[in-house]
């Protein structure tokens, strides 16, 4: 939940509403909206594996704990074209993520916050520009 309200609070911002989704014809079909979010938690997935699987899981046997922050220096540096929330999110969201591996030995927690975190927001930023409705009148 401490994720999900600042996602709320973004989600009807101008540089949120210009930035997602990505996939800009997300919302022409179902289908689309589908493949799309498909897609991009799949790369959330690859994301996770690499920043925390691979990096974290490398340096943590030489530098310890501290590997978390050397981890969420290009972790932040690759949301530097996002809006500046969620540029500035990142680092936050670099250490929590990077601690929640460590004591799970795991990347999957991470996986599944990174996927819950930007359907939501893909699903509000068409909420509010009313595109939402329309998307789900065919279903």
């Amino acid at each position: 939940m401490v994720v999900f309200t600042p996602v709320l609070l973004v989600s009807n911002t101008p540089a949120f509403l210009k930035q997602y989704p990505f996939y800009k014809q997300a919302s022409q079909s179902l289908g689309h909206f589908i493949l799309w979010e498909l897609s991009y938690g799949f790369q959330f997935f690859c994301l996770e594996f690499f920043f925390r699987g691979f990096i974290l899981f490398a340096l943590v046997r030489y530098l310890g704990h501290a590997a978390i922050f050397v981890m969420t220096i290009p972790y932040t540096m690759i949301h530097f074209a996002k809006p500046l929330p969620e540029t500035l999110g990142a680092i936050l969201a670099g250490i929590a993520l990077g601690t929640l591996a460590l004591r799970t030995r795991s990347i999957y927690g991470g996986v599944l916050i990174h996927i819950a975190v930007a359907w939501s927001m893909d699903l509000l930023v068409l909420f509010h520009k009313g595109e939402l409705r329309e998307l789900l009148s065919g279903f």
